[in-house]
C-alpha cells in the first residue's frame, strides 16, 4: 500500500479532541513511561514522533506520516492532564469549573473538560486577552449545551473562579492581583509555565505536579520545598513541598486528597518546555480519529 501524508491544523485538533478520552490516553502513557524519559517519543509498533520546527510529525511503520501543530498537540496534552488531575483529586460530586485562558488552548481545555471530566454542571470562562481572544465561540457553546453544561463568560478572574471546584489557568493574569477566593475542596491547575501569585496560592494545602522527573531535573526533589526553574510556587512562606505526581496518584502509590476541604494545586511543569513532552500516544489517537472522520489534508506520502 502506498504511504499517505496527512496534515492537520489546530482547528482539526479542536474538532477531534472530543472523539476519545484523552485523559485516559495520557494516563496509559504515564503508566507506560513512568520515568518521563525519551520513551514518550516512541510508541508501540515502532511509531515515532519528532519535532520539526513548529510541527510535530508522526511516522508509523507503514510509512504513513501525520503532521500537526506542536502547540496544538501540546495543548491537547495539557488539557488531558488537567482532566486527569480533576478526576483523581476532586471529591466525587457535581463539578463547577473555571477557565482563565484564551484562544485555541482555551477551546481545547473546554472540549476536554466536557468530554473527560464527569458531572460538570457549569463552566465560567475569563479571557485575559480580551473578548477578541475568548475561547468561547458558537461551536464551544453548542458542545457545552449539548452535554448539559451551563456557560458563563466572566468579566474578571474573580467572577470566573467564584465557587468553582476546578480552576484551570492557561495564561497569566497580569492586570489582576489574584484569582479571587478559592473554594474549599477545589483543585487549581496551573498550566501557564510560570508561578502563580502568592495571593492566589496562599490558601493551598498541597502541591502536585504532572511529572516528578521534571522537578528532580531542576534540582528540587519531591519531598522538599523549592522550585523547578522558579516555577513551582511554595505557598505560605515555604511550608509546602510537592506531594506526588499524577502517575503516583493514578496508580494509588500516593493516596491523593487527604481532606475534603483542602485546596490542591497542580503544577503542570511541562508547561515551560512543551517541546520535551511530545506525546506519541496522543498523536496516534488524533491521527486515527482524523482518518476515521476524514479531517485534514491527505496526500500521497
Amino acid at each position: 500500500m502506498d504511504s499517505r501524508f496527512l496534515r492537520l491544523e489546530t482547528e482539526d485538533l479542536c474538532a477531534l479532541v472530543s472523539d476519545f478520552d484523552s485523559a485516559q490516553t495520557v494516563a496509559e502513557e504515564l503508566l507506560a513511561h513512568p520515568d518521563g524519559g525519551p520513551g514518550r517519543h516512541a510508541g508501540p509498533g515502532g511509531r515515532l514522533l519528532e519535532l520539526r520546527g513548529d510541527t510535530a510529525v508522526l511516522r508509523d511503520p507503514g510509512g504513513d506520516l501525520c503532521a500537526l501543530p506542536a502547540s496544538g498537540l501540546y495543548a491537547c496534552r495539557v488539557a488531558a492532564l488537567t482532566a486527569l488531575a480533576a478526576n483523581q483529586l476532586l471529591d466525587p460530586g457535581v463539578v463547577t469549573a473555571s477557565l482563565i485562558g484564551s484562544g485555541a488552548a482555551g477551546r481545547i481545555q473546554l472540549l476536554v473538560i466536557a468530554r473527560s471530566v464527569p458531572d460538570v454542571s457549569h463552566v465560567a470562562v475569563h479571557s485575559p486577552g480580551g473578548p477578541h481572544a475568548s475561547p468561547v465561540d458558537s461551536g464551544i457553546a453548542g458542545v457545552l449545551e449539548a452535554t448539559g453544561i451551563g456557560l458563563t463568560v466572566a468579566a474578571s478572574p474573580e467572577e470566573a473562579t467564584f465557587g468553582a471546584s476546578l480552576v484551570v489557568v492557561t495564561e497569566p493574569v497580569a492586570s489582576e492581583p489574584c484569582l479571587g477566593h478559592l473554594a474549599p475542596g477545589s483543585v487549581l491547575v496551573n498550566a501557564t509555565g510560570r508561578s502563580l501569585r502568592e495571593e492566589t496560592t496562599g490558601c493551598v494545602s498541597a502541591v502536585y505536579v504532572d511529572d516528578l522527573g521534571l522537578l528532580d531535573a531542576a534540582g528540587s526533589g519531591p519531598g522538599r520545598p523549592g522550585s523547578a526553574a522558579g516555577r513551582v510556587p511554595v505557598p505560605a512562606g515555604g511550608r509546602l513541598g510537592v506531594e506526588a505526581d499524577l502517575r503516583q496518584v493514578f496508580t494509588g502509590e500516593h493516596p491523593g486528597r487527604a481532606c475534603a476541604d483542602h485546596v490542591l494545586l497542580v503544577e503542570l511543569l511541562s508547561g515551560a518546555a512543551p517541546g520535551t513532552r511530545l506525546d506519541v500516544a496522543l498523536a496516534e489517537r488524533i491521527h486515527r480519529a482524523a482518518l476515521c472522520h476524514g479531517l485534514g489534508a491527505l496526500s500521497p506520502g
